[in-house]
């Protein structure tokens, strides 16, 4: 495989190219210590419009589902980009999972290095149980590598509400076969024996239908945030899966003469 040494990026470009954006949906297993281990639905749209030549916004939206709980999110972006060097910007957003509702915010930052994209967000979360509401923390980082143009590898960690956990990604756009989309293969480990992988499609739509997959991250529309959030177990451990387990047998009686 030739590894990408150079992108061809053309100069002085907007910081989104035009109205655009992509569809995105995948099926998987995942599994935690102590629970059965259960079948995981995703899906995810993302719309970015361009606000002059230096700003852009992007909304996300997302819904997952895993052991019989369905996640719903939203996000708003509000960003300035090079796409050959960087983009910075702050995200915001709501998720609902089961009876409880989180909201968060915070910066989000991209950095361009010919092929390889250095992606990170973080920031505050308010996870409303209802009855109580907790302050917490999101941690978001990836390191990817255009081996091609169209193929993208990644590695990641997550830190979601307190729970922690490692990834790995492939997508691979079909641009050259002449279709607008991609195959996409992830996997994730974390705390409490947490196990997942997932295969699935992006669809794109907008923008210059000849781009290659890098230009489409750098030029178009941003991460879904929505799915970086609450995509892999980040729903589960905010809704407390981890507790879902039954309890453990109890001890036996304390033996007496009886017992012989």
């Amino acid at each position: 495989m030739a590894f990408a040494a150079d992108v061809d990026m053309p100069t002085s470009l907007p910081a989104v190219s035009g109205l655009n954006g992509k569809l995105q949906g995948s099926v998987g297993w995942i599994d935690f210590n102590n629970i059965s281990s259960d079948t995981v639905f995703r899906g995810g749209a993302s719309l970015s419009v361009p606000v002059g030549d230096m700003f852009g916004l992007q909304a996300d939206l997302a819904v997952v589902d895993a052991y019989s709980d369905t996640a719903v999110s939203g996000t708003l972006h509000a960003f300035t980009r090079d796409p050959n060097s960087y983009l910075l910007g702050v995200i915001g957003g709501y998720g609902n999972v089961g009876s409880t509702d989180v909201f968060y915010t915070g910066p989000e930052v991209e950095l361009y290095l010919n092929s390889v994209s250095l992606e990170a967000s973080a920031g505050y979360m308010n996870v409303d149980f209802g009855s109580t509401s907790k302050d917490k923390v999101f941690a978001i980082a990836d390191v990817a590598l255009y081996a091609t143009d169209n193929l993208r590898l990644s590695v990641g960690g997550r830190s979601i509400a307190g729970f922690e956990s490692a990834n790995a990604g492939l997508e691979w756009f079909l641009g050259d076969i002449g279709l607008p989309a991609s195959f996409t293969v992830n996997g994730s480990v974390g705390e409490h024996g947490y196990t997942e992988v997932s295969a699935g499609f992006n669809l794109y739509f907008g923008g210059d239908s000849s781009k290659s997959l890098i230009r489409r991250h750098r030029e178009d529309d941003p991460r879904n945030r929505s799915l970086d959030i609450f995509g892999d177990a980040g729903a589960g451990a905010i809704n407390g899966v981890f507790n879902s387990a039954p309890p453990p047998p109890p001890p036996p009686p304390p033996c007496t003469e009886s017992c012989g």
